[in-house]
Protein backbone atom coordinates (compact mmCIF):
# COMPACT_ATOMS: atom_id res chain seq x y z
CA UNK A 1 0.00 0.00 0.00
CA UNK A 2 2.68 2.42 1.14
CA UNK A 3 4.92 1.30 -1.98
CA UNK A 4 1.87 2.16 -4.17
CA UNK A 5 1.47 5.63 -2.53
CA UNK A 6 4.97 6.67 -2.98
CA UNK A 7 4.65 5.59 -6.73
CA UNK A 8 1.67 7.70 -7.30
CA UNK A 9 3.38 10.60 -5.39
CA UNK A 10 6.53 10.21 -7.80
CA UNK A 11 4.18 10.50 -10.79
CA UNK A 12 3.20 14.05 -9.88
CA UNK A 13 4.67 16.87 -11.07
CA UNK A 14 6.40 19.17 -8.78
CA UNK A 15 4.23 21.21 -8.84
CA UNK A 16 1.32 18.93 -8.25
CA UNK A 17 3.59 17.62 -5.06
CA UNK A 18 4.14 21.03 -3.63
CA UNK A 19 0.50 21.81 -4.06
CA UNK A 20 -0.80 18.67 -2.48
CA UNK A 21 1.69 19.06 0.06
CA UNK A 22 0.65 22.27 1.49
CA UNK A 23 -3.27 20.65 1.48
CA UNK A 24 -2.08 17.98 3.48
CA UNK A 25 -0.09 20.11 5.83
CA UNK A 26 -3.16 22.24 6.27
CA UNK A 27 -5.13 19.49 6.40
CA UNK A 28 -3.34 17.84 9.36
CA UNK A 29 -3.22 21.92 11.05
CA UNK A 30 -6.86 21.16 10.88
CA UNK A 31 -7.32 17.96 12.41
CA UNK A 32 -4.99 18.94 15.21
CA UNK A 33 -7.24 22.32 15.72
CA UNK A 34 -10.50 20.29 15.77
CA UNK A 35 -9.54 17.75 18.51
CA UNK A 36 -8.24 20.41 20.43
CA UNK A 37 -11.40 22.04 20.31
CA UNK A 38 -13.19 19.33 20.71
CA UNK A 39 -11.43 17.99 24.19
CA UNK A 40 -11.71 21.54 25.93
CA UNK A 41 -8.07 22.47 24.94
CA UNK A 42 -8.91 25.19 22.20
CA UNK A 43 -10.00 29.01 23.45
CA UNK A 44 -8.68 31.69 20.81
CA UNK A 45 -6.30 31.25 17.88
CA UNK A 46 -3.18 31.70 18.67
CA UNK A 47 -2.68 34.91 16.45
CA UNK A 48 -5.37 36.93 14.81
CA UNK A 49 -3.03 39.67 13.31
CA UNK A 50 -6.49 42.30 13.72
CA UNK A 51 -6.35 41.71 17.33
CA UNK A 52 -3.27 42.02 17.62
CA UNK A 53 -3.09 45.49 15.96
CA UNK A 54 -5.77 46.77 17.83
CA UNK A 55 -8.70 46.56 15.16
CA UNK A 56 -12.35 44.96 16.05
CA UNK A 57 -12.90 41.91 13.63
CA UNK A 58 -16.16 41.35 15.27
CA UNK A 59 -15.03 37.52 15.66
CA UNK A 60 -13.30 34.96 13.45
CA UNK A 61 -10.71 37.82 11.69
CA UNK A 62 -9.38 36.76 8.70
CA UNK A 63 -5.72 36.39 9.31
CA UNK A 64 -6.56 33.98 12.07
CA UNK A 65 -5.02 30.12 12.26
CA UNK A 66 -8.56 29.11 11.48
CA UNK A 67 -9.16 30.95 8.30
CA UNK A 68 -5.52 30.60 7.05
CA UNK A 69 -5.90 26.99 7.49
CA UNK A 70 -8.78 26.83 5.42
CA UNK A 71 -6.99 29.10 2.37
CA UNK A 72 -4.04 26.62 2.72
CA UNK A 73 -6.17 23.56 2.44
CA UNK A 74 -8.37 24.96 -0.12
CA UNK A 75 -5.60 26.44 -2.19
CA UNK A 76 -3.21 23.07 -1.89
CA UNK A 77 -6.14 20.66 -2.95
CA UNK A 78 -7.38 22.86 -5.28
CA UNK A 79 -3.87 23.38 -6.93
CA UNK A 80 -2.79 19.60 -7.04
CA UNK A 81 -5.79 18.80 -8.54
CA UNK A 82 -6.19 21.56 -11.06
CA UNK A 83 -2.10 20.65 -11.81
CA UNK A 84 -2.99 16.96 -11.76
CA UNK A 85 -5.82 17.91 -14.66
CA UNK A 86 -2.96 18.79 -16.71
CA UNK A 87 -3.96 22.72 -16.34
CA UNK A 88 -0.87 24.99 -16.95
CA UNK A 89 1.41 26.21 -13.75
CA UNK A 90 -0.44 30.42 -13.84
CA UNK A 91 -4.02 28.54 -14.63
CA UNK A 92 -3.27 26.14 -11.28
CA UNK A 93 -2.19 28.71 -9.04
CA UNK A 94 -5.29 30.95 -10.00
CA UNK A 95 -7.48 28.20 -9.73
CA UNK A 96 -6.09 27.35 -6.22
CA UNK A 97 -6.06 31.10 -4.79
CA UNK A 98 -9.82 31.32 -6.01
CA UNK A 99 -10.43 28.40 -3.94
CA UNK A 100 -8.59 29.51 -1.31
CA UNK A 101 -10.12 32.59 -0.91
CA UNK A 102 -13.45 30.81 -0.92
CA UNK A 103 -12.65 28.77 1.43
CA UNK A 104 -11.36 31.04 3.80
CA UNK A 105 -14.04 33.62 3.02
CA UNK A 106 -16.27 30.62 4.18
CA UNK A 107 -14.34 29.75 7.46
CA UNK A 108 -14.62 33.61 8.51
CA UNK A 109 -18.48 33.66 7.93
CA UNK A 110 -19.12 30.33 10.04
CA UNK A 111 -17.05 31.46 12.63
CA UNK A 112 -18.53 35.08 12.67
CA UNK A 113 -22.19 32.96 13.08
CA UNK A 114 -21.13 30.76 15.79
CA UNK A 115 -19.39 33.35 17.86
CA UNK A 116 -22.38 35.85 17.16
CA UNK A 117 -24.38 32.79 18.90
CA UNK A 118 -22.59 33.14 22.36
CA UNK A 119 -24.04 34.13 25.47
CA UNK A 120 -22.49 34.63 28.59
CA UNK A 121 -25.79 34.29 30.26
CA UNK A 122 -26.05 37.52 31.78
CA UNK A 123 -29.86 38.68 32.41
CA UNK A 124 -30.11 42.35 31.30
CA UNK A 125 -32.33 44.05 32.63
CA UNK A 126 -32.69 46.53 29.78
CA UNK A 127 -34.20 43.49 28.09
CA UNK A 128 -37.05 43.47 30.41
CA UNK A 129 -39.03 46.39 28.99
CA UNK A 130 -42.02 45.82 27.17
CA UNK A 131 -42.17 42.42 28.92
CA UNK A 132 -45.05 40.65 31.10
CA UNK A 133 -44.78 40.72 34.97
CA UNK A 134 -46.48 39.03 37.88
CA UNK A 135 -46.74 41.24 41.26
CA UNK A 136 -45.15 39.60 43.74
CA UNK A 137 -45.32 42.13 46.74
CA UNK A 138 -47.87 44.77 46.09
CA UNK A 139 -47.43 48.25 44.55
CA UNK A 140 -48.47 51.33 45.84
CA UNK A 141 -49.63 54.01 43.33
CA UNK A 142 -47.95 57.17 41.96
CA UNK A 143 -44.52 55.70 41.81
CA UNK A 144 -44.29 55.12 45.94
CA UNK A 145 -41.48 52.79 46.66
CA UNK A 146 -42.54 49.27 48.50
CA UNK A 147 -43.11 46.25 45.43
CA UNK A 148 -41.79 43.74 43.48
CA UNK A 149 -42.71 42.02 40.81
CA UNK A 150 -41.39 39.09 38.96
CA UNK A 151 -41.14 39.51 34.96
CA UNK A 152 -40.62 36.98 32.41
CA UNK A 153 -38.60 37.78 29.75
CA UNK A 154 -35.25 36.01 27.58
CA UNK A 155 -36.88 32.32 29.06
CA UNK A 156 -35.62 33.38 31.93
CA UNK A 157 -38.09 34.89 35.88
CA UNK A 158 -36.18 37.28 37.55
CA UNK A 159 -37.94 39.59 40.37
CA UNK A 160 -37.03 43.11 40.69
CA UNK A 161 -38.00 46.21 43.06
CA UNK A 162 -41.00 47.92 41.37
CA UNK A 163 -43.08 51.27 41.37
CA UNK A 164 -46.26 51.64 39.62
CA UNK A 165 -46.39 53.83 36.87
CA UNK A 166 -50.23 54.61 37.67
CA UNK A 167 -52.38 55.99 40.01
CA UNK A 168 -54.25 52.73 41.66
CA UNK A 169 -52.85 50.55 43.85
CA UNK A 170 -52.14 47.18 42.01
CA UNK A 171 -52.83 43.99 44.01
CA UNK A 172 -49.88 40.77 44.61
CA UNK A 173 -50.62 38.75 41.61
CA UNK A 174 -51.88 40.88 39.01
CA UNK A 175 -50.56 40.80 35.73
CA UNK A 176 -48.22 44.24 34.80
CA UNK A 177 -45.93 45.30 32.18
CA UNK A 178 -42.48 46.73 32.32
CA UNK A 179 -42.53 50.10 31.13
CA UNK A 180 -39.30 51.50 31.92
CA UNK A 181 -36.17 50.54 33.67
CA UNK A 182 -35.10 52.72 36.32
CA UNK A 183 -31.74 51.29 37.84
CA UNK A 184 -30.25 48.10 37.70
CA UNK A 185 -32.48 46.44 40.21
CA UNK A 186 -35.58 48.51 39.61
CA UNK A 187 -38.43 48.87 36.91
CA UNK A 188 -41.34 50.98 36.52
CA UNK A 189 -44.81 48.77 35.54
CA UNK A 190 -48.30 49.43 34.70
CA UNK A 191 -50.93 47.33 35.08
CA UNK A 192 -51.68 44.83 32.00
Amino acid sequence: MLASLLESWGGLTTAAQVYFSIGLLAGAVSLVLGVMSAVGLEHHDVVDLPDTLGWDAGGGGIFSVKPLTGFLLGFGWAGGIASSAGLGLVASVAVALGTGAAVMGLVVALLRLLLGMRSDGTVRIADAVDAPGTVYVGLPPSRQAGGQVTVHFRGRQETYQALNASDRAIPSGERVRVVQVLDGQTVLVEPF
